[in-house]
């Protein structure tokens, strides 16, 4: 009764969550998404003057957004777990990789925030580099960025095809309705399209088109659209074929 209340969204008719207690799994991949968002706390010093504070300040921006995103990727997992309570070895595994490769995330994803709102704030972000007369970014290094950050996002959403895929060939011992098949088809679905604008960014970024790579990250709206329009065509057919 209590989990219906804290979480809503778990109540479904349509689908049956199966996942009804946290597995020792989960709770470790708590504690590292709560250790990830340690190590962005833990990258601010306690300033020593006002000028300090200040600069700590203008780094909210990027701080929340990848808090945000860090959320985004733990929300996905806890999802899985809920629909499906899936604990067996293949699935633990891909999740320890999931989990590693948000740890290594962390920082690359928090300075790629930074860049993108200091280009297009005008704010200095970088104080100790601007101290030093260091660049931040040269024109070399740009297309390594979005490298960097493809190989992240790429692998990211690639593991979560791939467990998705994983319950899909356990679908009999699940017992799906056909709806319940059909919700998880799209949740791989999903993930896989997002993995593909990740490689198709890298490739882009890898043969020095790192505009067009920046670009193909436009798409993620449109491919989350499509892909909700797909479901919702296959769901309107299965309704129509119980009537």
């Amino acid at each position: 009764m209590i989990r219906k209340k804290l979480f809503p969204s778990l109540v479904d008719g349509n689908f049956r969550y199966r996942g009804k207690e946290i597995q020792r799994v989960e709770g470790l991949s708590d504690a590292v998404f709560a250790f990830s968002v340690s190590l962005l706390v833990a990258s601010l010093e306690v300033p020593q003057t006002f000028g300090e504070l200040r600069n700590i300040a203008k780094g909210a921006i990027p701080f929340f957004a990848t808090v945000a995103m860090i959320f985004l990727f733990w929300y996905q997992q806890y999802q899985f777990f809920r629909r499906y309570g899936l604990h067996d070895f293949t699935t633990v595994l891909l999740n320890l990789f999931y989990l590693a490769i948000i740890l290594f995330y962390v920082y690359p994803l928090k300075f790629l925030f930074s860049l993108l709102i200091a280009s297009w704030s005008g704010l200095d972000l970088f104080p100790s580099a601007t101290e030093k007369g260091l660049a931040v970014l040269s024109q070399e290094d740009f297309p390594q960025l979005i490298i960097l950050f493809s190989i992240g996002y790429f692998l990211i959403w690639l593991i979560i095809a791939l467990m998705h895929y994983h319950v899909l060939k356990l679908s009999a011992q699940f017992n799906f309705n056909r709806f319940e098949l059909e919700f998880t088809r799209k949740e791989a679905r999903g993930a896989l399209m997002n993995a593909g604008i990740g490689l198709l960014a890298l490739v882009l970024a890898w043969v020095r088109l790192e505009w067009l790579a920046g670009i193909c990250y436009l798409l993620i709206p449109l491919v989350l659209l499509l892909n909700q329009g797909l479901f919702k065509a296959h769901s309107r057919k299965l309704v129509r074929a119980r009537v």
